[in-house]
């Protein structure tokens, strides 16, 4: 087609809301517009991109013996029920109903439909293993959509997944998986390296995210430059932390009015003490339990950790009702001292008498409410001396806490997010940081959706 007649609407200037160098590009060449909040329409020279990088994929998963399919990306809530996903995945699983009221969902990924797919046809291990993948449209209902197309609600994705009679089978394809993926960034042109990832919503044994370090990337990227260990910091695992406050500076607890002053950064500001002497105090609800996670006030809490350390199947944070009822304060104000002597509430009590049933359960709204019996704390927090946390009162705080004196945690634990100053747990070189843009990912997922979906095989 004559340059005359190619469609290639072309800006002078990106539209003011491109909030990257990569997106402002492709406006201005004609690539793509946006039609809404983290949704685009991709325009003649775009999508001739896409479909040469689509190629060079194919290419490659083909090598390997992949299958392509083509699967729906509106997909019915029973099918996402039979795994749970339909109540665990929040708020970015857009969710729909037909003119006969049944629920369906625009799927954001596809293990529950390919892995029906596969137990409905496959019931021999002689057709084992298998490759299938497939092209095609997601929807994540993204809070923030930002970096152009990197990170859009709607977006276009390549998902490959295999199926094994073995675990050894398994492993020798996730590395098949892995090489192809090398082949094809190399392919591509980029500079990428693998890191070992947390596998998230998704779930599994365990993953790697193929990462193109950039300063516009949103990903951390803990890197050990002596031993070669590289991990997102939401999955680097960190030496364990040996230090410990000396008691012979332990000073007198206190309690301090804080009006109105619920976060570190408010509270740190307002006493003028740093806010690593901080006890951040969080509350969740594992498979029906409440819990406390404990970490140092200028760390991150690393929610992954915490439900591995717990084994906990389901888990989600505490509402308000629950930090009441157990440390019958408002969140922000809530702290270790004396915790576990407190019992959750009932609502139908009258404040201050014990809601304690004898009966099961274990958070507000169902019947039988339990004392707080697991409380879990960093490892750093060993090392905090007279620490600052909520006195479990509205509008104040308790100074000079030490563990061993004022709190015992029922264990410690790596519960932070990777962070300046951490050890490799290999060689106990100190961490350097950069930033990444994931460009692909691999999960061993294991048996957990082939379990749930009763997905089986006759063997020999």
């Amino acid at each position: 087609m004559k340059l005359t007649n190619y469609f290639l609407p072309t800006l002078r200037q990106a539209p003011s809301d491109a909030d990257n160098v990569s997106a402002k590009l492709m406006f201005r060449a004609g690539m793509i517009r946006k039609l809404a909040s983290g949704i685009y329409e991709w325009l003649p020279l775009g999508l001739r991109v896409l479909k040469k990088v689509e190629n060079i994929v194919r290419e490659e998963l083909d090598r390997i013996g992949g299958q392509e399919v083509w699967l729906p990306v509106i997909q019915p809530k029973e099918l996402w029920m039979e795994t749970g996903r339909w109540n665990l995945y929040g708020k970015e699983l857009l969710r729909l109903k037909d003119r006969k009221d049944s629920e369906f969902c625009f799927a954001p990924t596809a293990e529950e439909v390919i892995t029906n797919v596969v137990r409905r046809d496959i019931n021999s291990y002689r057709q084992l293993p298998i490759l299938l993948y497939q092209f095609g449209l997601k929807f994540r209902d993204e809070i923030r959509p930002r970096f152009g197309v990197m990170r859009a609600r709607e977006f276009y994705m390549k998902d490959a997944y295999s199926f094994h009679t073995t675990e050894a089978d398994c492993l020798a394809w996730y590395k098949k998986v892995y090489e192809a993926y090398e082949k094809i960034f190399t392919r591509c042109g980029l500079k990428f390296k693998p890191v070992e990832a947390a596998t998230g919503a998704i779930g599994g044994n365990y993953s790697h995210e193929f990462m193109v370090f950039a300063q516009t990337g949103e990903a951390d990227i803990a890197l050990c430059e002596k031993c070669g260990y590289s991990a997102n910091v939401e999955k680097a695992e960190i030496k364990k932390f040996e230090g410990a406050a000396d008691p012979s500076g332990f000073e007198p607890l206190k309690d301090v009015d804080t009006p109105g002053k619920y976060t570190v950064d408010d509270v740190a500001e307002f006493l003028k003490i740093s806010q690593e002497r901080f006890i951040k105090t969080l509350f969740f609800v594992a498979d029906g339990e409440p819990v406390m996670a404990l970490v140092r006030g200028d760390h991150e809490l690393n929610e992954n950790k915490l439900v591995k350390v717990l084994g906990a199947k389901t888990f989600e944070k505490a509402s308000e009702d629950v930090y009441s009822a157990i440390s019958a304060c408002k969140a922000g104000f809530a702290g270790p001292v004396k915790i576990k002597d407190k019992f959750i509430q009932s609502p139908a009590s009258p404040k201050g008498e014990s809601g304690n049933s004898q009966a099961g359960g274990g958070i507000p709204g169902k019947p039988g409410f339990k004392p707080l019996k697991t409380v879990i704390a960093d490892w750093h927090l060993k090392g905090v001396l007279n620490g600052v946390s909520g006195a479990n009162k509205d509008d104040v705080h308790t100074v000079n806490i030490n563990f061993g004196r004022d709190y015992e945690p029922d264990l410690f634990a790596d519960l932070k997010n990777a962070s300046a100053g951490d050890l490799c747990p290999h060689c106990g070189t100190a961490f350097s940081f950069v930033k990444g843009i994931e460009v692909g990912q691999t999960f061993k997922l294991g048996t957990k959706y082939s379990t749930s979906l009763k997905c089986d095989f006759l063997d020999e």
